[in-house]
């Protein structure tokens, strides 16, 4: 199995201009990461919260197509966000899925450290998430990934900040999370 949990977590952190220490530290992950083509494959509509003053666009990444939640960009904040993508969870339980994910994560990024793993819920879909800090490159991060599952598809938000603001926007990343709701 192969799990692109790595690469959208990275791109959660990574979400940058092409120029800078945070895109070579995404390239590095990347190519450790085999192809992956059981992506995409989510066409439910769902809605999602947006955090006031946050954007929010939608673009293709190394073959991902995202939906990206943006923070307002500062000096002291450059890289704040969240991400949303699909992938096919090849009949696997949640369960099944989530340790697979993480173990893709220890060997797709050697500095990743789980730090807690849970249920969540929203008022009509269950589902876990797992948070983590990771040091690709001297960049201190900590991600949050939330993932759905409906239909054999997981629905994977995954937000991420520096590890310095990680409890500050904590509570704001679970609020979005659980907000997660699909469209009759």
């Amino acid at each position: 199995m192969k799990i692109i949990i790595p690469l959208c977590l990275l791109l959660t952190l990574l979400a940058c201009n092409n120029k800078s220490v945070y895109r070579k530290a995404a390239d590095e992950i990347v190519e450790q990461i085999p192809a992956n083509h059981h992506l995409n494959v989510g066409n439910r509509r769902y809605n999602i919260y947006v955090p006031a003053g946050w954007t929010t666009n939608t673009r293709t990444e190394y073959g991902i197509d995202y939906y990206f939640l943006l923070a307002p960009k500062t000096a002291a904040d450059p890289n704040t966000n969240i991400n949303v993508i699909t992938e096919d969870m090849q009949h696997y339980t949640l369960e099944e899925y989530m340790q697979k994910t993480i173990q893709a994560v220890m060997k797709a990024i050697p500095s990743a450290v789980i730090l807690d793993q849970g249920l969540i819920e929203t008022d009509s879909l269950k589902g876990a998430w797992y948070k983590y800090n990771m040091e690709p490159r001297g960049i201190k991060a900590t991600l949050v990934s939330y993932v759905f599952p409906k239909d054999n598809i997981a629905y994977i938000i995954t937000a991420g900040t520096q590890t310095k603001d990680a409890g500050r926007y904590r509570p704001l990343f679970d609020s979005v999370a659980t907000s997660f709701r699909f469209i009759n």
